[in-house]
């Protein structure tokens, strides 16, 4: 079910949900539809590309969510990392966005890719939204109010109790050697996948869909709304160094996830030995 687009807003409170979801999948139909399987990429100074419909959507985002809140500044993945950090040490409530994540399977036609927001205000992530346009799917939540798919509330399915028994969402390229040799010749978990956008990843982590989550480095719009979206329905997140994800900053995180706590200390305790 798509999100009910409302007359008014509130402020910060569970109805802004539909709101935002309303502006999200209005922006995804003008600009991710419209490119799509049509679509040119340029190579950015970090290696990634971008495409046309990153930047579309990023500007419909910016105007439609600057009318219904005019004093929340955006932080989105296409602005230099300057405009990021005034946005940042600005003070104010912020926008941190990620237009289209899962861009190189965007540009090749494989149908995964999300758009990712997070609402931080005074440095706390208060609202998360990932949004499927393929398969027209919102998770999102509001900072106490738990998870939420398609605005019913989510209870994710019954999860196992070993890593012998889970599937795991592991991106081998960004990971060291000495991780990843003892998950290719001894992997702990049932299965493996890659789906190539860290946002959609999260979100089913936070679904119980899949049961762990590994990564060698995501950026903060990468992370930021999967991680509140997992913390909110039970799962547990860390760096492989023990440090908590969300730090404040745009410098990129490693994350070790799982859907619950006993998952989550089997799969630490292994990548740490390991």
């Amino acid at each position: 079910m798509s999100a009910i687009c409302p007359t008014g807003k509130t402020k910060y409170k569970f109805d802004d949900l539909n709101i935002i979801q309303c502006v999200i999948e209005e922006s995804a139909e003008s600009s991710l539809n419209a490119y799509f399987a049509q679509s040119t990429a340029n190579v950015k100074n970090d290696g990634s590309i971008v495409t046309e419909a990153d930047i579309a959507m990023q500007s419909a985002m910016t105007r439609a969510l600057q009318k219904h809140y005019p004093d929340v500044l955006m932080l989105g993945e296409e602005n230099s990392e300057q405009e990021q950090l005034q946005v940042m040490r600005s003070g104010a409530d912020y926008w941190c966005l990620d237009p289209l994540d899962g861009t190189n399977n965007y540009h090749h036609t494989l149908p995964l890719f999300s758009v990712s927001l997070a609402l931080i205000s005074a440095g706390e992530i208060i609202l998360a939204i990932v949004y499927d346009p393929v398969r027209k799917e919102f998770f999102s939540t509001l900072k106490g109010h738990g998870l939420w798919i398609n605005n019913s509330k989510a209870n994710p399915p019954v999860q196992p109790d070993t890593m012998k028994q889970s599937i795991a969402l592991v991106d081998f390229k960004r990971l060291s050697i000495d991780i990843k040799l003892p998950l290719i010749e001894r992997a702990p978990y049932k299965s493996q996948r890659n789906v190539g956008s860290c946002a959609l990843e999260w979100a089913w982590l936070a679904a119980g869909r899949v049961q762990l989550l590994l990564h060698g480095s995501e950026k903060f719009w990468d992370y930021a709304a999967g991680y509140l979206l997992a913390l909110e329905s039970g799962g547990f997140s860390e760096t492989i160094e023990g440090e908590v994800v969300y730090n404040g900053t745009l410098s990129p995180r490693s994350v070790i996830a799982a859907s619950n706590a006993q998952l989550f200390a089997q799969w630490a305790d292994w990548i740490r030995q390991s």
